[in-house]
């Protein structure tokens, strides 16, 4: 028998005041069946939001408070018992750190509003089975996500460098615990293969729902050091791979060139093709945006991969200081590098490109946005500008 055809809705959400986003999510909604479809009375409710870094809401780097403080209205309405909000952003999180993401975000302050508790999921960590998983069958995630009656996965619409574009799928990477996030980058640096590790992640987590914020998304050098641009779309659907097929298309993207599409469409996740899922609302082709700047792609990705890897080394883009006046010499970069790549050398950062796994988690990480990807000079010399990216 095959598998149901998924469903992704799609409306339009012109800005983010309180109105307009809570109208647009009960439009969004309504075709799957409201709210009252994924909460029940009585449950409990966790909201997995994006927290990457310490950012306000109008650089686009995380889940916009609005589009929060809208769900968890609706998961009330619905009758939850009680409603939490969390995230790991990361990095290193100690208690102060993390509420200086949630404050920064604008999501502490709408949480507080509502009554509802703010967790950093390194807190309280449970080992959980993936029966399912292809690279892992068992990984540590927050307890708090895992644990509650439904996990509502609200992601950022937003492009990766690594990754390509980041969407439902992958925000929940944010379930795995602080540092040992880095720790998948050195034990999982193929791309390929970091796309299967996420899908596992996925399994193990199932979220019930996932609502993409793509009011104002981020093209460019994602996703914390891109460029703001305004989509007016919020999507939904109880299929996080689907809604990401379909949100990559808006973003411009061939959904086949991004590589948690791909790793959940082989195991029969999701069709591939956007036209092969279902669409009530308004159609998701209003809100494509053709020329939405993407990140460089990974010109190795169709060889074979002991010499993908071999290639990766000398001509996929590495990181590298872009504004050295504007570097603080926090370090953040220093303390995240999963194989130790960078060495802080008269106070600004040095990067041993033998040793580097290009995961770019420094220029993810970096507080002020001054760590940049440029392709090595050989490959600017004889390759044209990628044409998916702006001018």
């Amino acid at each position: 028998m095959n598998p149901p055809t998924p469903v992704v809705a799609t409306t339009r959400c012109d800005d983010y005041t309180t109105a307009e986003v809570a109208a647009s999510l009960e439009r969004l909604l309504e075709p799957l069946g409201g709210m009252e479809a994924f909460v029940a009375p009585g449950q409990r409710v966790f909201l997995k939001v994006n927290l990457l870094m310490k950012a306000g809401p109008e650089r686009a780097v995380t889940t916009h408070p609005e589009i929060v403080r809208a769900v968890i209205r609706a998961a009330r309405a619905a009758g939850a018992a009680e409603v939490l909000v969390g995230d790991s952003p990361g990095g290193k999180n100690t208690p102060a750190a993390s509420r200086a993401v949630f404050a920064e975000s604008g999501i502490a302050g709408v949480a507080a509003e509502e009554g509802v508790p703010t967790v950093l999921l390194d807190d309280d960590v449970t080992r959980v089975q993936v029966p399912d998983g292809k690279l892992y069958t068992s990984l540590n995630l927050g307890t708090k996500a895992v644990e509650a009656d439904v996990l509502i996965c609200l992601p950022k619409l937003k492009t990766h460098g690594f990754m390509m574009f980041t969407g439902g799928v992958k925000n929940l990477f944010g379930c795995i615990p602080g540092l040992e996030k880095a720790q998948f980058h050195l034990k999982v640096p193929d791309r390929d293969d970091f796309a299967e590790m996420l899908v596992d992640i996925y399994l193990a987590c199932r979220p019930a729902l996932t609502i993409m914020d793509g009011v104002v998304a981020m093209e460019g050098d994602g996703p914390a050091g891109g460029t703001p641009r305004r989509v007016g779309a919020l999507l939904a659907s109880s299929n996080a791979p689907a809604l990401d097929v379909v949100a990559s298309a808006i973003a411009g993207f061939d959904p086949k060139d991004v590589y948690t599409n791909r790793a959940a469409a082989r195991r029969g996740l999701t069709p591939i093709d956007p036209d092969g899922i279902e669409n009530p609302g308004e159609p998701w082709r209003t809100f494509v945006i053709p020329d939405f700047a993407h990140p460089e792609s990974d010109l190795s990705r169709r060889l074979p991969p002991g010499l993908a890897r071999w290639v990766r080394k000398r001509i996929v883009s590495r990181p590298g200081l872009r504004d050295r006046a504007g570097c603080t010499g926090c370090r953040t970069c220093e303390r995240n590098c999963p194989v130790e790549a960078i060495v802080m050398a008269d106070g600004k950062p040095a990067f041993d490109y033998d040793v580097c796994i290009r995961c770019y988690c420094c220029q993810e990480l970096c507080p002020q946005q001054v760590i940049g990807l440029r392709r090595p000079w050989a490959v600017r010399a004889f390759f044209a500008p990628d044409a998916s990216r702006k001018a």
